[in-house]
Order: C-alpha cells, then sequence, then structure tokens
C-alpha cells in the first residue's frame, strides 16, 4: 500500500480527463471556495508562477486580501480559474495537493478523494442524485409551492 497521501490523489488527477475535472470542481465547489479562503495567497500565487493567472489578476485577489475580503478573493480566484481552460483546472488542483497540509479544509476535500477510492465519479454521481427530489415529493413539492402562491396573493 502506498503511504504517500498525495499520490492517490495525484493519480487521480492523472486518469481524470477534462471533463471529468470540471464535474469535480463544480461538484466541489462550494467547499472548494471556503477551502480557498483559508489559503488564497499561496494558492494564487502558485497559479501565477504556473502562469495561470496574470500578475493584474495576482493583484487583484491580492488586494482584496489585504482588505481583508478573502471570502471574495477566493470566489474571484475559483471563477479565473474556471473560466479558462482545463489546463488551469488541472493546475489549481495541482496545487491543492502541494498545499494540503497548510490548508486544512482542502486537505479534508482531498483526503475524500483518496477515499471514494477507485472509480470517485461513480460516488460523486450517486451524491448528486442524492440532491435530486424525489420523484414521489415533487407532487408534494408543486402543491406547497402552490398553496404559498395563492396565500401570497391573499396577502396582498
Amino acid at each position: 500500500m502506498d503511504t504517500d497521501p498525495n499520490s492517490s490523489v495525484t493519480e487521480f488527477l492523472t486518469k481524470c480527463d477534462d471533463y471529468q475535472l470540471f464535474q469535480w470542481t463544480k461538484f466541489y465547489r462550494d467547499r472548494l471556495e471556503q477551502a480557498i479562503e483559508e489559503g488564497v495567497d499561496g494558492i494564487s500565487m502558485l497559479l501565477t508562477d504556473k502562469s495561470v493567472l496574470s500578475a493584474q489578476e495576482y493583484q487583484k485577489i491580492t488586494e482584496l486580501v489585504e482588505q481583508g475580503n478573502r471570502v471574495d478573493s477566493s470566489k474571484l480566484l475559483l471563477n479565473l480559474v474556471m473560466e479558462k481552460d482545463s489546463r488551469a483546472r488541472r493546475v489549481m488542483w495541482e496545487s491543492f495537493v502541494k498545499l494540503r497540509h497548510e490548508v486544512p479544509k482542502l486537505d479534508k476535500i482531498l483526503n475524500e478523494i483518496q477515499e471514494l477510492g477507485s472509480d470517485p465519479f461513480d460516488n460523486m454521481n450517486i451524491a448528486q442524485g442524492l440532491s435530486e427530489t424525489p420523484n414521489h415529493l415533487k407532487a408534494v413539492q408543486q402543491k406547497h409551492k402552490e398553496t404559498l402562491r395563492v396565500q401570497t396573493e391573499t396577502l396582498r
């Protein structure tokens, strides 16, 4: 068994095609934004060093950090990377692996990926399926919406 905690994540990243990596990033987006807040300085610097972010983009991110606005800086970083090509997303994930021990929330996400094992996309598809409203509840949900609409009209 491999004892390097980064090896299974690195192997996972190597096996991912561009679309899968895009889906994976979307799946973890909210949690990634929160995790990036803790390490936005280091992550943005790594991405700039790897020519993923321009000097101007890096400056915008660091200005937000200096103003104490880590939430917006992490959202900006993630948005900038997501708007770029697949190489940018791949480099971002590789940066996460490098900084995982400095950013506890990133480490937790990467540990989850390791625990999912050989085909994490099967698990991701299952998790996405769980977030959808089951068919037997859709009618109840629709009736509730209609009731709320009627009540709102009555209040006006």
